[in-house]
């Protein structure tokens, strides 16, 4: 959504990931290249322990499939943060990385969505034979090639993470 973090009164973080992901001569990257000149963001990359519990967590809950890297990048480096004390707040509309930053207790905010109401643990299921199948990179039945769907099998109310 191009949050500015030039017109924040607080420290920002980010990822790497995100500024390859930006298109060069837009408004974001934009933003992000002079908040970052400016000082007022700082992009790092997080911990390996922290990228491997939040993937560890994605996939006990079935997000692992729909997180992209930076998705999964920005939610360790959150993780990581909130182990040297910091109280981050991911800034983030994407209800799979809610989802995640729920489950660990980290802080989260929407900037254009409602934000998620439950956490979700999911599966991954054949909508044709109707087999399940661990959470993990699986994106195809072995059994008959139709494509793997997601259902959510327990859900509980979120906490609504936010500083």
């Amino acid at each position: 959504m191009g949050l500015d973090p030039l017109g924040l009164e607080f420290e920002s973080y980010s990822v790497p990931e995100v500024t390859e992901e930006l298109r060069q001569q837009t408004g974001p990257f934009y933003r992000l290249s002079v908040s970052t000149a400016s000082g007022k963001l700082k992009i790092q990359s997080p911990s390996k322990p922290s990228l491997s519990e939040v993937l560890a967590e994605a996939g006990a809950l079935g997000d692992k499939v729909v997180l992209s890297k930076t998705d999964i990048s920005i939610v360790a480096l959150a993780l990581d943060l909130s182990k040297q004390g910091m109280t981050p707040v991911i800034v983030s509309d994407d209800y799979a990385v809610q989802n995640v930053a729920e489950a660990l207790k980290l802080n989260y905010q929407s900037l254009a969505t409602f934000g998620i109401r439950q956490k979700f643990n999911w599966v991954l299921y054949c909508p044709a034979c109707f087999r399940q199948y661990p959470n993990d990179e699986t994106q195809e039945c072995s059994v008959c090639g139709t494509k793997l769907k997601r259902k959510p099998i327990d859900k509980e109310v979120a906490r609504q993470r936010r500083s």
